[in-house]
């Protein structure tokens, strides 16, 4: 991720309408950014009206197995059990279907999965194909489904995973 204000700006729209308790704000060392990406997130987050106490951050995953993994980790560390009864998860649009797959193997049946994408800035859902980038990043997320999750496309189309 580049660009951290448009995944924030959804984020904090969805906090500010109450949909949310609360933000966790995941994902690594990156170098375009020069610091984590959890970080950049979370002070852009402050920036825009959400209280310190209502932010979580995990800053050490460096792809999405680990960004769900840790971050379930840290919310089990630091929420009641109870308190975890659901969890939306928001990615950009291409990537949500390997999210959700991340989530639903590692959250399980007992936490209630919910989902907002924002979309790419180089095309949209219903035009994607036209776009050489929006072939790419589709293409690249079918590969990585098949060899992280061992679903074909077939499959995901079957299955509705």
């Amino acid at each position: 991720m580049s660009d951290p204000e448009r995944p924030v700006d959804c984020a904090v729209e969805v906090f500010k309408a109450g949909l949310v308790d609360r933000l966790l704000f995941t994902g690594g060392y990156n170098s375009r950014l020069g610091r984590a990406e959890a970080h950049a997130m979370s002070d852009l987050a402050l920036q825009r009206g959400v209280p310190a106490e209502a932010i979580l951050i995990e800053d050490q995953a460096r792809h999405t197995d680990e960004n769900i993994r840790l971050s379930y980790r840290l919310m089990k560390e630091r929420m009641e059990p109870d308190q975890i009864g659901s969890v939306m998860l928001m990615t950009i649009q291409y990537h949500l279907r390997r999210a959700q797959i991340a989530a639903s193997r590692c959250f399980g049946a007992d936490v209630d999965l919910s989902w907002k994408s924002y979309p790419s800035l180089h095309y949209t859902a219903s035009n994607w194909f036209e776009a050489p980038r929006g072939r790419d990043d589709i293409s690249a997320e079918i590969d990585k489904i098949q060899r992280y999750y061992g679903l074909t496309l077939d499959d995901l189309l079957r299955k509705g995973a």
